[in-house]
């Protein structure tokens, strides 16, 4: 086979499905662990750096936070004006096209705890939020994936450092099934149901596979 057959042959990086430009390695490969939802697994180690929200998501924080407060320990900073980076950036993938940081305080994002775990997520049961909606950013939520102009991909950040966030061809689940949440998430549940048909067509059993259970970093 010359060259130019094989460049023919080369499956394109990407698929679209609902609008999405979805990376081929969200749903053809295999991770080292059993996903971002499993407790033993995660050290946080993704969110020590803090992430970009979307001003809307800083203003539901900051609507809450005297019970954030309340719930931070001593590593973290109660006062509000820790909590986020002063400059505003401008990003299409966020709503209204700009976004915010938040801030890194004692070396770790200001939202996690001495324990390594978030005080916004384990606010949200406390709270009467709508169903599906979060107090916890979206990209947060949506880590190892993240988005870049219409593309849905791995985020390599943490990639060989926890075995949640870590591609391994002889890895314990299929990334379609470890990441039933977050794909869920980015591209709703009929979106996913296409994703497994295409997962399934990629490992020689189509229309097979059914779409994993999506768990709840809330436990519902």
């Amino acid at each position: 086979m010359g060259v130019w057959d094989i460049v023919r042959n080369r499956k394109p990086e990407t698929v679209e499905v609902d609008g999405w430009q979805v990376e081929r390695r969200l749903f053809e490969s295999r991770i080292e662990g059993r996903g971002p939802l499993i407790a033993d697994e995660c050290g946080g180690q993704c969110c020590l750096h803090g992430v970009y929200a979307s001003l809307p998501e800083r203003d539901k924080i900051l609507a809450h936070a005297d019970r954030i407060a309340d719930i931070m320990d001593e590593t973290q900073s109660r006062d509000t004006g820790d909590w986020f980076e002063d400059d505003i950036h401008e990003d299409s993938d966020y709503p209204g096209g700009l976004c915010i940081g938040t801030a890194v305080y004692n070396d770790k994002c200001a939202f996690l705890n001495a324990d390594g775990l978030c005080v916004l997520q384990l606010l949200e049961p406390e709270l009467d939020l709508a169903e599906g909606e979060r107090l916890k950013p979206f990209y947060c939520c949506l880590f190892p994936l993240t988005t870049w102009y219409g593309r849905l991909e791995f985020d390599d950040m943490c990639h060989g450092v926890r075995p949640c966030c870590t591609l391994k061809a002889d890895g314990k689940s299929a990334s379609i099934d470890a990441f039933a949440y977050e794909l869920q998430l980015a591209m709703g549940e009929e979106g996913y149901a296409k994703l497994c048909r295409l997962a399934a067509d990629a490992n020689g059993h189509a229309g097979s596979r059914e779409p994993a259970k999506a768990e709840s970093p809330r436990g519902e």
